[in-house]
């Protein structure tokens, strides 16, 4: 028996060495293909450069070129294909060009946030059908995020869980994050909760998953930005590409 412990440290350290001895090009594709079982590939059109590619996924350029071994950002031939990370949104359907249909939002109002540290992402993927402002009379508090179903959502800004679960009236199931300088998210109407009050969270970290709970007639994800209780509007402080959206009525 003491025979096959003591062989237990030498196969752990020749696993050590023999992960050491692995070239640095491997390693990168090791990390795209773990990158990409959360990610998504986006090929390089006509006309895009690698700032709007960010924008519209609301993953910062450092990270994209690590993860893609890029040398030279103004070097990004048509055609190459970037692996995503945790992209907060679905692959464009036009090419991401001030031509191609979609607006850039400036996010004017974020210096704020900015200030604290904060650069909030975009908790999940797909269209805002719902905008802030007034709605069927009455101030509508947030955006509202179409999505499937089971859609994970991801914290917008890593925070501190102050509520999770019900007890919000309408907005059904709740995740609550508070963040720094008075900041905090709501994110409303969900199936299911993963995190608990108490909880440290992680930007992207997958806190929920979409539902329809409360007063939904459908599954989507109601998203709100708060400061000091103060709602704000989502979308000036989002990165990235709007498409065209249902406007508040």
């Amino acid at each position: 028996m003491g025979g096959v412990r003591a062989r237990a440290p030498r196969r752990s350290r020749l696993r050590a060495a023999a992960w050491r001895a692995l070239p640095a090009s491997a390693l990168c594709l090791l990390a795209a293909a773990c990158a990409s079982m959360r990610s998504t590939l986006h090929e390089v059109q006509p006309g895009e450069n690698l700032y709007r590619i960010s924008r519209y996924y609301g993953v910062p350029v450092a990270t994209l070129t690590q993860l893609n071994g890029i040398r030279n950002v103004r070097d990004l031939p048509v055609g190459t294909r970037l692996v995503i990370p945790t992209a907060a949104r679905p692959q464009p359907g036009h090419a991401l060009r001030p031509d191609s249909g979609f607006r850039f939002e400036p996010a004017p109002d974020d210096r704020a946030a900015h200030a604290h540290g904060l650069a909030f992402h975009w908790p999940v993927p797909g269209d805002v059908n719902s905008g802030f402002g007034r709605r069927w009379g009455r101030r509508h508090q947030g955006i509202d995020i179409r999505a499937p179903r089971g859609t994970e959502i991801r914290a917008a800004e890593a925070g501190l869980v102050i509520h999770s679960g019900r007890g919000m009236g309408a907005y059904g199931r709740v995740v609550i994050l508070r963040h720094a300088g008075g900041f905090s998210t709501v994110y409303a109407h969900t199936d299911r909760n993963f995190v608990s009050v108490g909880d440290q969270v992680g930007r992207g970290q997958v806190i929920a998953e979409v539902g329809s709970s409360g007063n939904a007639s459908g599954p989507h994800l109601h998203f709100e930005i708060r400061q000091r209780r103060r709602a704000l509007d989502p979308r000036s402080y989002l990165p990235g590409i709007s498409r065209a959206s249902a406007p508040a009525s």
